[in-house]
């Protein structure tokens, strides 16, 4: 019940976080929010791994699945961000709950692991959800959406990288690492964008880093769900995430998400919820 009680917790703050960056994103581009965002998670998550008795840099930096990881790091950062940036809280968290499914296809397609017909069924059924969500060729699809896709091949890209890192890494250097990479990506963008590069002002400094704190407090409790029961038991609480940005969304910012986002949406939870489940029941047939 800790675990899962961690979990949901974890969920309401990835919620708060994206609703902070969507505030934010109102009077700083999205280009100033990946540099500033971090700067501050690598400062933070570098403390604490410094407290922890590690290294913030050492040779496995430049292992293959370290830079793979980082590299979908930046593609989930700049998809999320982007998207926040222009679309609604609630679009983008629904969009996003398809990342298990794409982890899932992408698991069986690069790492070979084995996908039974029930499952493959469930994961194109939960992206058809994605495209009713999309509507691809309608005027309802926005540059948001892209982004939100984008931002889920990123995370699904990040999740296999992870299983292939050695497990002798410590996960607040990973979590250091994986923020210094926005640092030049977001000084980039920052150069490239017309009107970016000025100071923020003292508000959305101060959302920012509420947003890196929510962030920050989010991935703790992630960490601590896992290591406390199995990742098949806690993971389908991932879902709870586009609950608690529904009421954000439609409480504080005054969102009213139409049908045909919530039925694609109720789709792909409905999906995910089964390759989860169904996971769990082979891997217990497979322990007796």
């Amino acid at each position: 019940m800790r675990a899962i009680g961690l979990m949901v917790g974890a969920m309401a703050s990835f919620a708060m976080a994206d609703m902070l960056i969507k505030i934010a994103a109102r009077a700083v581009t999205s280009a100033e929010v990946i540099l500033i965002m971090g700067l501050m998670g690598t400062f933070l998550f570098a403390v604490l791994t410094r407290c922890a008795g590690h290294a913030i840099v050492t040779p496995m930096y430049f292992h293959r699945a370290v830079l793979a990881r980082n590299g979908f790091e930046v593609v989930l950062n700049v998809g999320i961000i982007s998207a926040l940036a222009v679309a609604p809280l609630s679009l983008v968290s629904s969009i996003s709950q398809a990342t298990p499914l794409v982890v899932t296809l992408a698991a069986a397609l690069i790492l070979g692991e084995r996908v039974g017909p029930r499952r493959w069924i469930a994961v194109i059924i939960g992206l058809g959800g994605v495209l009713l969500i999309l509507r691809p060729g309608g005027s309802e699809m926005s540059v948001g959406a892209i982004f939100a896709l984008i931002s889920v091949i990123g995370a699904a890209g990040r999740d296999v990288a992870t299983r292939l890192i050695p497990r002798g890494i410590p996960t607040l250097q990973l979590a250091t690492w994986g923020f210094s990479v926005l640092i030049p990506t977001g000084t980039l963008m920052v150069l490239l964008s017309p009107g970016a590069g000025k100071l923020p002002d003292p508000f959305s400094l101060l959302i920012l880093l509420g947003a890196t704190f929510w962030a920050a407090l989010a991935y703790y409790a992630i960490t601590a769900s896992v290591r406390l029961a199995d990742v098949s038991l806690v993971s389908p609480f991932r879902y709870t995430r586009l609950i608690f940005a529904l009421f954000l969304g439609i409480l504080l910012l005054g969102e009213r998400p139409d049908a045909p986002t919530l039925i694609g949406a109720a789709i792909v939870i409905g999906s995910g919820l089964f390759v989860l489940l169904r996971e769990r029941a082979l891997a217990r047939s497979k322990s007796r």
